[in-house]
């Protein structure tokens, strides 16, 4: 008894003590826990303190140190944004008709552009691509006045053409899509051309199903893009009408930030949770995109 059961302890002992490591998590997890949830509370509190100022009186709306859970809610807040001097549902549908209608150009240029540089030979592929990469580190604001003389020669000025016509295609979206189609084995390409197929029915019946995660990433970030965008319809929208939403936010500061914060707040809240709601719903598809298009290079 004496000896078997001290054989048995023994070698129990280590076993028991390997389970309670396992359950005991390791100090770098609970660190890297910890500065996570610090990160997200820090990133939560900028829109926690744009609903509660939404719902708070003009009277409390500049509180210090703000209170974070108002007395009254006041509700009518939004009423007052979407009934006040600007057309607020007009500018909102906009920043969609705009961010929906680029968002398809790109999904339509980019990933032909993309299969051309991944796929195709022809003459001067790599410098296009070397001044395509090169477009990517040019700001628009180095190109703004260019473009803005060709929209005003094309009377586009002040329409929502002149917004979209410069996006339906883009560098990054190019190049995006150019690092998917390099991830789908070039055989697969191959036994289709063996099959009697040509390059347009490659693209579309072989090509494009394999990226369809990349597909989703462009167009989600290419949508976030257009919809918060400001420096651009600053620019070229110059009436009420047809300003897009955020400068629409802009302008309902009105002169020396007069205007009533708690409305603005208001307003911010119609144009964030839109795409917010999106982001929320396709988050997978962004990261399950942009990891994939490292795959090969």
């Amino acid at each position: 008894m004496s000896e078997t059961t001290l054989t048995r302890t023994d070698r129990s002992m280590p076993t028991a003590r390997l389970l309670r490591r396992r359950r005991r998590p390791p100090t770098a997890t609970v660190v890297c826990v910890v500065l996570l949830a610090l990160g997200t509370v820090g990133m939560l509190a900028p829109f926690a303190y744009m609903l509660v100022t939404a719902l708070k009186s003009a009277q409390h709306a500049y509180d210090l140190p703000p209170d974070w859970y108002p007395k009254e809610f006041h509700w009518q807040n939004f009423t007052d944004a979407i009934n006040g001097p600007l057309p607020l549902l007009r500018n909102l549908w906009n920043s969609a008709f705009i961010a929906a209608i680029t968002t398809l150009g790109m999904l339509i240029t980019a990933p032909m552009a993309g299969y051309a540089f991944a796929h195709l030979r022809f003459p001067g592929r790599n410098g296009l691509f070397v001044l395509l990469l090169a477009a990517l580190m040019v700001p628009i604001q180095v190109t703004v006045i260019p473009l803005f003389l060709i929209m005003r020669n094309l009377h586009l000025i002040n329409t929502p053409w002149s917004l979209i016509l410069p996006q339906v295609t883009g560098a990054f979206g190019v190049f995006l899509m150019r690092q998917f189609f390099l991830s789908v084995p070039r055989e697969l390409f191959e036994a289709a051309k063996v099959d009697g197929a040509n390059e347009w029915t490659i693209y579309r019946a072989v090509a494009l199903p394999l990226v369809k995660n990349g597909l989703s990433a462009l167009g989600i970030l290419t949508f976030l893009t257009s919809w918060n965008a400001y420096f651009a319809p600053s620019i070229f929208l110059n009436s009420q009408d047809s300003a897009t939403l955020p400068l629409a936010l802009v302008l309902m500061r009105g002169p020396f930030s007069t205007g009533q914060i708690n409305v603005i707040m208001a307003a911010t809240t119609f144009a964030v949770v839109p795409a917010f709601i999106v982001y929320l719903i396709a988050q997978r598809w962004i990261i399950a995109g942009l990891t994939s298009s490292a795959v090969k290079g």
